[in-house]
């Protein structure tokens, strides 16, 4: 590939006073805003679908996070362990 030397006027075509008219940002804010009031408007409503859809789903009967029986089910274990330890001393 060969090397070329770089160009003098590198930006020398690009004037930012030129960019834009007044008229032209005057109607490229009126369209900004529009299109920002669209999009407020079209998140309003996916919010309130969305609070509509969760609410729909939201189970009637709310399973238990946690089982606070755990200690009871532990209690209950040794004891019929226990029991059964001593059915088999006292059969053998």
């Amino acid at each position: 590939m060969a090397v070329l030397p770089k160009h003098p006027g590198h930006n020398s075509g690009y004037d930012p006073n030129q960019d834009m008219t007044p008229d032209q940002w005057h109607r490229f804010g009126k369209v900004a805003r529009k299109a920002q009031k669209r999009r407020d408007e079209i998140a309003r409503k996916e919010s309130l679908l969305r609070s509509a859809r969760e609410a729909a789903l939201k189970p009637i009967i709310v399973p238990k996070k946690e089982k606070p029986h755990t200690v009871r089910y532990v209690v209950w274990l040794l004891v019929i362990m226990l029991c059964s330890l001593w059915l088999m001393y006292m059969s053998g």
